[in-house]
């Protein structure tokens, strides 16, 4: 034990010396790789749809239609029933229903309709509410469920007669955003 405390100030001194000799060789840092610049591209990512764009619509809606998107506007939904029928059913004129709805860049949906079944002037409506499997709007007194299957109409104050009627779609087209 005597020993090994006279030879304790020699361990200290040799391990203060190679530490200082090693501290004074240079060294070079490992290199650093440089960060990878972002990719920036001019074109959006395409949207994604569900459903298929009927030939008689574009990216802002029916074509020829009041069913449509302004410029300033991007269309999120499309849907309409076709016709067969030149006679009127129900009481209801024939025709095509043809309804879309559209988003502003502040985010505010409205819809906008040519249906024959509903009124035989356009309808323009305001976004109400989403359900778990629709949107709704507001027109004119009555209140129109969108649906991917079915469209429901209720409470049209310009027919009283009926408080609820639905039609069945053949045509969906919706965006994902």
């Amino acid at each position: 034990m005597i020993m090994l405390r006279s030879r304790l100030p020699l361990l200290a001194l040799a391990l203060l010396a190679s530490t200082a000799a090693c501290s004074s060789e240079k060294s070079t840092p490992p290199p650093v790789a440089a960060a990878p610049s972002p990719t920036t591209s001019a074109t959006p990512a395409p949207v994604l749809t569900d459903g298929t764009l009927p030939a008689d619509a574009d990216k802002q809606g029916y074509l020829n239609s009041f069913a449509r998107c302004t410029a300033d506007e991007r269309l999120v939904l499309l849907v309409g029933q076709k016709s067969t029928s030149t006679k009127p059913f129900g009481g209801f004129p024939a025709g095509d229903n043809r309804i879309v709805v559209c988003e502003n860049k502040a985010g505010v949906r409205v819809m906008r309709a040519n249906a024959a079944y509903l009124r035989p002037d356009p309808i323009e409506g305001t976004f109400f509410t989403f359900t778990a499997n629709s949107q709704q709007f507001v027109a004119d007194g009555m209140k129109i469920d969108l649906a991917h299957s079915t469209v429901t109409i209720t409470d049209d104050p310009k027919r009283p007669d009926l408080s609820s009627r639905s039609f069945t779609l053949s045509e969906y087209w919706s965006a994902v955003y």
